[in-house]
């Protein structure tokens, strides 16, 4: 049985306080369109949690210019919790989330004008895009890209999610995984330096091997236009040994959700 990934449908987003976190996403990203709140007892998640099925209250929000949505977790059945350690750049696990503008200066200006924490100014890209790395309240990092593909116009720059940054351990053996099963077979860059755009994150300075993954053809299926084009950058260290984050941040962790078809 063959199958077709057909993008990202969320990212889950550890948070304090689910309501508080949707406002400041709404505020930021314009991410202002609610698809489900919930509470319940989150039994398929406990290779996340510990492994207890722990009481949670969620809500799905997406914004409808394009792009993925948040999935903003917040647990009920105990206090969430940071990460035990400050993660840097190539720490494995999901380092940031990739957000969709359709004018990344102008992006900026409205963040910075709402007070949002930024990290950097906008920079560019290895492929000559801009970007630029923003925290919300909990410490959870967005980086805001100009966006590939776009559903519908809005009166705002702010797109949803379109890709990730994802630190690895060691590169070539991770390329098969996101080439070979997600199907993101084209290499936009492949270089490996310290590199100025990323001088703003913690560990930032670090000598890093960078590749930036994209799907060679336009994604097909259900929910494919709304869901957009993606793309995963994946970093890996070359001067430090990484930690992994993954589990380690319960509460405020990024977990990736792919929408494929069967």
């Amino acid at each position: 049985m063959s199958y077709i990934i057909s993008g990202i449908q969320q990212v889950g987003i550890g948070v304090n306080d689910a309501e508080e976190a949707w406002a400041m996403y709404r505020k930021y990203f314009g991410m202002d369109v609610p698809i489900f709140k919930d509470a319940a007892e989150a039994s398929l998640m406990t290779r996340y949690t510990a492994g207890n099925a722990e009481k949670r209250f969620a809500i799905l929000a997406m914004n409808m210019q394009g792009g993925g949505g948040f999935e903003i977790w917040q647990y009920t059945s105990r206090k969430p919790n940071g990460a035990s350690f400050q993660p840097q750049l190539g720490d494995t696990g999901v380092f940031a989330v990739k957000m969709k503008s359709r004018n990344v200066q102008e992006s900026y200006n409205e963040l910075k004008a709402k007070d949002a924490t930024l990290l950097s100014a906008p920079e560019k890209m290895p492929d000559g895009r801009l970007h630029f790395f923003v925290n919300d309240l909990y410490g959870n990092l967005f980086e805001v890209v100009e966006g590939l593909s776009w559903f519908k116009r809005e009166n705002k720059t702010m797109g949803g999610i379109g890709g990730c940054l994802i630190g690895v351990s060691d590169m070539d053996k991770s390329l098969p995984l996101y080439q070979d099963i997600l199907g993101y077979t084209e290499i936009v860059y492949d270089v490996t330096s310290s590199f100025t755009d990323l001088s703003g994150l913690p560990g930032g300075g670090n000598e890093v091997r960078r590749v930036l993954l994209r799907h060679a053809k336009p994604r097909v299926g259900a929910f494919s236009k709304l869901l957009g084009s993606t793309e995963l950058e994946l970093v890996e260290a070359k001067n430090i040994a990484p930690k992994r984050f993954l589990k380690t941040a319960c509460g405020a962790t990024s977990v990736l959700f792919i929408y494929a078809l069967m």
